[in-house]
């Protein structure tokens, strides 16, 4: 997002934004957030350059904990002072096809329909950035659908847990129990929303994410600085200290030791019991499917499972729908009584529904079969990822088709066409902010008549996509147990605890200097990160484009 008032006068852009929800936010939108929501960042680590983010108003106990409503209210007032009059609201997009020809300019046409009246028109644009992420369209196995539940006769509702806030007070008012099927953050705020109103509510997973926990709010130099990204693999090491930390014996031991020590504290301090089925998750060291729980909380999701306000079973998988109408049937053969699913299910591709075929593979959008695939493991050095999970059956599969995460490499050299949030970050705002600049510095060429800027770019798309299959390969690598090519959406290519990494090779694709934080040899890894690097990216480039014209 552009940081000045007027969004037109940064990078020559005139921008529209258009989205089918009643007020901006995403995720984070005011028909999303709910009570108890929380996310896994604190204060500062969701905000953006051009607006300081309000402090929370507990943030001397909780270390600046955000809630739901926290970042509803913080995007609400960005959308107000920068983008005001810019957002199409309530209004659907339901396809996406460019014209060739003489198109003066504006080649992509979109179609929408505004939600309120049915009625649709037809918008013309030159370029186009695709944000619906992957967390727009529920992902909901066919046994377990509302179309599944009536066949069966199930009488209660089956909701998607991305309707869990608009349709609370439907929940609520229905009499009886509910059942929540998943075992991620979303499963865990949504019971831990019913379970403090005194709703009867009962949580089936098969695995847990990974936790980390705190006995007190971190201090910002380990919190929010480098430290734990540098105990992270990345596709390529850039310091000694990396080096020494994932390619050495000893700092193998070091690397792991620490991630054991998170775990096992981290079991502590939520006071999770040793037979505990929450003691089954993911790697937080193998894995992205992982949850920040800051500090314990008395109504928190741990302390209500430890005093049964909270019922789980697992390991157990949800098979159907049971005789009678009221109660669903698990793996385990235990029929469990419901009035109300609500599933947690996780996302799918929301790009299905916008492109149709012709598109999609003139864009080069979606996954496809390595042709590319590197002759040998160029990390086998890496000691700290010799022992891996077993890997996932498709990961072999598919490959990327999206440079970077941004750019399908198909359309790298058109110029008209990217995409924000399919890279998995630990840290999205900083990476959605600052991928827009490369986005943007990419595009100055074609209707806009701008000088395009210096930037290291593939010559082609042929070596744009040799690159994605060895950014596919790397990935698979990383976190075996994933198939990230399930849904390119949200995941052409993740950085995760990794991002300041990430966000290093693409300030040093724009000719721009990495690693801002500053510190000395000793100290930089502790140097605290923060969103006002960001702030002088564009004067940054103009001086580029002004020495490179």
């Amino acid at each position: 997002m552009c940081p000045s008032p007027s969004p037109s006068k940064c990078d020559g852009f005139d921008v529209q934004l258009i989205t089918r929800d009643a007020s901006v936010g995403g995720t984070w939108a005011a028909s999303r957030v709910y009570a108890g929501l929380h996310i896994n960042s604190v204060h500062d680590e969701y905000g953006f350059s051009a607006l300081p983010m309000p402090v929370p108003p507990d943030a001397g106990k909780t270390g600046g904990r955000l809630s739901g409503d926290d970042i509803r209210g913080y995007l609400e007032q960005f959308e107000e002072r920068f983008l005001k009059g810019r957002v199409l609201f309530r209004t659907e997009v339901v396809g996406v096809r460019r014209e060739e020809g003489d198109v003066e300019g504006l080649p992509w046409v979109v179609n929408v329909r505004d939600i309120g009246t049915d009625h649709g028109t037809t918008l013309r644009f030159a370029k186009i950035v695709l944000c619906t992420g992957g967390t727009s369209r529920p992902k909901i196995p066919e046994q377990r659908s509302p179309s599944s539940a009536v066949k069966a006769g199930f009488c209660g509702a089956v909701i998607h847990s991305v309707d869990f806030a608009s349709r609370r007070d439907e929940i609520l008012s229905t009499n009886g129990s509910v059942v929540v099927v998943g075992g991620g953050k979303s499963a865990q705020d949504i019971c831990t929303s019913l379970a403090n109103v005194g709703r009867d509510v009962t949580l089936v997973f098969e695995k847990a994410d990974a936790i980390s926990a705190v006995a007190s709010p971190l201090p910002d130099f380990m919190r929010k600085s480098r430290m734990l990204s540098v105990l992270t693999p990345y596709i390529h090491l850039r310091t000694r200290l990396e080096l020494f930390l994932h390619t050495t014996w000893l700092g193998n031991i070091l690397v792991h030791a620490m991630w054991d020590k998170v775990r096992a504290d981290s079991f502590k301090f939520m006071r999770i019991p040793p037979n505990s089925p929450f003691r089954n998750t993911y790697s937080a060291f193998w894995s992205t499917h992982s949850t920040d729980e800051g500090l314990f909380r008395e109504n928190g999701f741990h302390a209500l499972v430890n005093s049964g306000r909270i019922k789980v079973i697992a390991p157990a998988r949800m098979n159907g729908y049971g005789e009678g109408g009221h109660s669903v049937v698990l793996s385990t053969g235990e029929s469990v009584n419901a009035n109300v699913v609500i599933l947690a299910t996780g996302y799918t591709s929301s790009w299905d529904d916008l492109f149709d075929e012709n598109t999609a593979t003139d864009l080069g959008l979606y996954r496809h079969k390595p042709v590319h695939e590197p002759a040998q493991d160029e990390w086998r050095n890496y000691r700290t990822l010799a022992n891996p999970p077993p890997a996932h059956p498709e990961n072999s599969k598919w490959s990327s088709s999206i440079y970077k995460g941004i750019i399908p490499a198909k359309n790298l050299l058109r110029r008209d066409f990217a995409i924000n949030g399919a890279v998995v970050s630990h840290a999205v705002p900083f990476n959605l902010e600052f991928q827009q600049n490369p986005v943007g510095q990419s595009w100055r060429t074609g209707s806009l008549h701008l000088m395009q800027d210096k930037m290291k770019l593939p010559d082609s798309p042929e070596s744009a996509l040799k690159q994605t299959e060895r950014d596919s390969a790397w990935l698979r690598k990383r976190y075996p147990e994933h198939s990230f090519s399930d849904n390119e959406a949200v995941a052409s290519f993740s950085a995760f605890f990794s991002w300041p990494q990430y966000v290093d090779d693409l300030l040093g694709d724009m000719y721009l200097p990495s690693m801002r934080s500053g510190g000395n040899w000793l100290t930089w890894p502790f140097k605290v990160i923060s969103s006002d690097e960001l702030a002088t990216l564009h004067e940054e480039r103009e001086a580029n484009r002004r020495k490179h014209g």
